[in-house]
């Protein structure tokens, strides 16, 4: 992922609008009218990506091992 569509997420309190739709594109997710949330984990890594509009909301989970490699992305939603 760009570091700028991060950056950027992370600086507008992990929450964005999907008004910035970088991130939901490079997630392969379509464009939607809704928000797009971020967590981190205690290491500043990725934790979770929400997903939401009025019909759906889809959590993408990441995962990693000890040496910080991400190990799995899973993708749930209604």
């Amino acid at each position: 992922m760009p570091s700028d569509c991060h950056v950027f997420a992370r600086m507008l309190s992990r929450t964005v609008l999907a008004a910035c739709l970088c991130s939901a594109a490079l997630a392969g997710l379509p464009a939607h009218a809704g928000s797009v949330s971020y967590s981190y984990d205690a290491l500043g890594r990725l934790a979770n990506a929400v997903y939401s509009d009025a019909s759906a909301t889809t959590t993408i989970t990441y995962s990693y091992d000890a040496a910080g490699n991400r190990t799995s992305v899973a993708t749930t939603s209604p």
